[in-house]
């Protein structure tokens, strides 16, 4: 997994609701010991989940294989999100 970065959010939201389409979001839980669907569990709704670090740098971890087929509208190659300093 890479991290990729766009310069709004508004770009991020339609690149990723093309891969929530293309995945065929919302998938209904699954329990990962038994591979038992489990519709009462919450639903996988998103492929990723942006960090803001400026207000043009939104940044998303992505998976190769995501980033081949869902290229269209993918940010530029990144590193990931600086981390906040401790309290």
């Amino acid at each position: 997994m890479n991290w990729y970065t766009w310069t709004s959010q508004a770009a991020f939201d339609n690149w990723h609701a093309t891969v929530i389409a293309g995945l065929g979001l919302p998938w209904i839980g699954i329990n990962q010991n038994t591979g038992e669907l489990e519709p009462q569990k919450q639903q996988t709704t998103a492929y990723t989940a942006v960090t803001e670090v400026s207000n043009i740098d939104w940044r998303a971890p992505v998976g190769d294989d995501i980033a081949q087929t869902y290229a269209a509208g993918l940010g530029q190659p990144s590193t990931p999100p600086p981390t906040p300093p401790e309290p």
